[in-house]
């Protein structure tokens, strides 16, 4: 049978204090344009490496829990809705039949069924979900702002001990998030400063006039030898401020924008035509598809933070308050379930599920309940689910997780956990544990105050 388990782990805070940094503070964001919160404390403790990289794969709008990985057959017609189950590579393991390529898959798969927070709109829950922060607004129209919380990919960038060669830390494919016209906060560097934001290609890998222009140098070399040069003089002319970190990291950071410029390693990585016709095709020749094979593409280059996103708002998303079930056997799932079951088994072969760890998450489930032909309720239509942050579930793979483990378990609806609720901070401080970050260490935000890496507690009962 699918095991299920429980969680726990120590605190450590880290505190470092540069001299004179409150009295240069001013003149030095003026010099260099770095963000003040560059000057931050860092994390300093380091629990063992688990993941060497993380592909976060992000449902924008959220799919149903019931009608995935938390299927309730024995529930009522108007709960358990039109889909059966079906068994999965794991013994006792069941998931929804709209799902046979991930049932393969799922003897190499840990699902939380015990998720649980409040925030029911979309751009704060996509806020909650890739940074593991509640926003202080649980409204619909909430946009970005140099203040929020910083992507999770931000703060390995940030604290990461080890940085990949001529490659970014962190890349976002294959969009920026919205609701409507709002961008969702959480996707850069927020408080730790622009110089932190992952990069983010906003374009669709199955397209047929696909490419990544950030990579087009659209100078000669000569040119671009002449701007270093004259990067380098500038440089010399601020030497005698070299022992403030601030000016340091903004010369690293320079250094190596013009190492990935001048390098062919990132534009090969971000070129999906470079693979076999055989491959593409067994991703499925979908946005979603080929945008998860750029995802192990880029980990195999060496990033160490992908953040892909499936669906958006107006667009494809799995917002579904109406014809639920029709949207998710005949639109939504079929390359959801050919794409990631490839992606699982595509990592294992080639020896990269070891060292990558795999995230499935969307921003919370959906109401039990289905929709009525004409609904008692608002926001909600004929066979449709509403939001529903008080269960949901979350998936995990690689990385040292235990395959065919069920953790938790909701009630008979899928209404609300029994026992032992799971959150984003939970999440959060687990990606940053098996990244070799200590969760509970402090990073500051641009006046100095002192923050956790996670509000929440790694779930290390998920790792063998």
């Amino acid at each position: 049978m699918a095991t299920q388990l429980d969680s726990g782990c120590p605190e450590f805070q880290s505190s470092q204090r540069y001299f004179r940094r409150d009295i240069l503070r001013a003149g030095m964001l003026g010099l260099t344009g770095w963000p003040l919160a560059a000057m931050a404390n860092e994390a300093s403790s380091h629990p063992p490496l688990r993941a060497k990289s993380v592909i976060f794969y992000h449902h924008y709008g959220a799919p149903s829990h019931i009608d995935t990985f938390d299927p309730k057959p024995l529930a009522p017609a108007e709960i358990r809705g039109e889909f059966s189950t079906i068994q999965t590579s794991a013994p006792g393991f069941h998931v929804t039949d709209i799902m046979p390529g991930i049932a393969r898959v799922c003897d190499r798969l840990a699902v939380v069924r015990t998720m649980s927070h409040r925030t029911s709109n979309h751009n704060p829950g996509v806020y909650l979900a890739i940074t593991g922060r509640t926003s202080v607004r649980d409204q619909v129209q909430v946009g970005a702002t140099p203040d929020d919380w910083p992507a999770y990919g931000a703060v390995l960038t940030k604290f990461a001990t080890t940085r990949p060669t001529q490659m970014p830390t962190a890349v976002q494919v294959p969009h920026y998030a919205f609701d409507q016209v709002f961008r969702c906060p959480g996707q850069t560097g927020g408080l730790l400063g622009s110089s932190y934001d992952p990069l983010i290609i906003s374009q669709d890998p199955n397209a047929a006039n696909y490419k990544v222009e950030e990579f087009d140098l659209r100078v000669t070399s000569d040119q671009l030898s002449h701007r270093g040069q004259l990067l380098t003089t500038l440089d010399h002319q601020v030497q005698r401020l070299d022992r403030f970190p601030s000016v340091q990291k903004w010369g690293s950071h320079r250094q190596r924008a013009l190492s990935m410029l001048t390098s062919t390693k990132p534009r090969e990585a971000f070129d999906i035509a470079r693979e076999p016709a055989a491959v593409r095709d067994r991703y499925g020749r979908s946005k979603t598809g080929q945008s998860l094979l750029l995802a192990r593409r880029l980990v195999e280059a060496g990033v160490r933070f992908v953040t892909v996103f499936s669906g958006s708002n107006p667009g494809d998303g799995w917002d579904t308050h109406v014809d639920n079930f029709n949207r998710m056997k005949n639109s939504l799932m079929p390359s959801e379930d050919q794409g990631f079951s490839a992606l699982i088994e595509d990592l294992d072969t080639r020896g990269l599920l070891a060292e990558t760890l795999v995230v499935w998450s969307g921003e919370f489930g959906r109401k039990p309940h289905i929709g009525r032909p004409n609904p008692a309720v608002n926001n909600i239509g004929p066979g449709g689910r509403d939001h529903w942050p008080a269960c949901y579930s979350v998936v995990l793979a690689g990385a040292g997780i235990r395959g065919g483990v069920i953790h938790g378990e909701s009630d008979s609806i899928g209404e609300y956990p029994r026992g032992n609720p799971q959150t984003p901070g939970d999440l959060a401080a687990t990606l940053f544990w098996a990244l070799g970050l200590d969760p509970h260490s402090l990073m500051r935000d641009a006046v100095g105050r002192p923050f956790p890496l996670a509000d929440g507690e790694p779930m290390t009962h998920l790792f063998g």
